[in-house]
């Protein structure tokens, strides 16, 4: 990782004379300013030096960023995996080709979380949107194919996208993505576990339309599917073409590193299932207040 990125620890003064980061000349005791480094040591910087805390420049580096990748998103009615219903689902693939679904979810008293911001209303889905089970089927095939080929799938927040998507395709019975591929749901790529590998001590929050701000990627419309799968792809290109490490790994390599990575992430010790969780397909329910 970029060892030389500013550290958000608070800067203070240099105690003792020391070369400038940035220039090379000397700094003398107590008139530069010493910045922490990620992820440890310090350097000293003339005050007119001092860089602003931002992401490692981009590399021309061969890597997992640099091949096929196939992003995906959805929008649903809630963020409960189990009872909340698939409304629209977008692909976007590093090749430029793009599929959208609006999702029919069927009949029965369904509602829209109002913390939801993807504008997608349950009469829009009903009245605009393809029937979901042929549609998810579709979906499901199209992911298949780029796991078959070796693609990284590319999912933000993947334990959310995936587990509600394997829970609408048992809710009408048909396979499980896991199930379409030789070697079950990998290799996924889920920018969220990779940033908070690569700059774990990085104040600010790790939503997607934060994360693609701090790295620079355009991200129009936070919570449209579209929008969100467009943001995820470049976001992957971003972090894999800005850390090394990360674009040295084999797709396979990748995906076994998260699991761990994602289980440090929350302080665990022992992996989790990921990128999938168990999932039971429940009844609806209204959201809470």
């Amino acid at each position: 990782m970029d060892r030389d990125a500013p550290h958000p620890r608070q800067n203070r003064t240099n105690d003792y004379p020391a070369p400038c980061a940035a220039c090379g000349e000397v700094v003398a005791a107590g008139a530069g300013v010493l910045v922490g480094l990620r992820p440890k040591g310090w350097a000293v910087y003339h005050p007119e030096h001092v860089r602003e805390p931002g992401p490692p420049p981009r590399h021309d580096h061969p890597g997992w960023h640099r091949r096929g990748l196939t992003a995906f998103d959805l929008a649903a009615t809630g963020h409960r995996h189990s009872v909340d219903r698939i409304l629209a689902v977008s692909v976007r693939r590093a090749d430029g080709t793009a599929r959208d679904w609006l999702v029919d979810p069927g009949p029965g008293p369904l509602a829209v979380d109002p913390g939801k911001r993807h504008g997608i209303t349950v009469e829009r889905a009903r009245a605009e949107g393809v029937p979901a089970a042929p549609a998810l089927d579709e979906l499901a095939e199209l992911l298949a194919g780029s796991l078959a080929a070796g693609e990284p799938l590319v999912v933000w927040y993947a334990p959310y996208v995936l587990t509600m998507l394997e829970a609408e395709l048992a809710r009408h019975g048909l396979r499980p993505l896991g199930a379409r591929v030789p070697y079950g749901l990998a290799p996924v790529c889920d920018p969220l576990v990779l940033d908070r590998h690569a700059d774990p001590y990085r104040s600010g929050g790790r939503a997607l339309e934060t994360v693609t701000a701090w790295y620079g990627v355009p991200h129009e419309r936070p919570g449209d599917a579209a929008s969100d799968a467009a943001a995820t792809l470049a976001l992957a290109q971003s972090l894999g073409a800005r850390y090394p490490a990360l674009a040295r790994l084999s797709p396979p390599a990748l995906h076994n590193e998260q699991i761990i990575w994602n289980a440090a992430a929350h302080g665990r010790h022992e992996p989790e299932p990921w990128p999938v969780a168990p999932v039971e397909p429940l009844p609806w329910q209204a959201h809470g207040t």
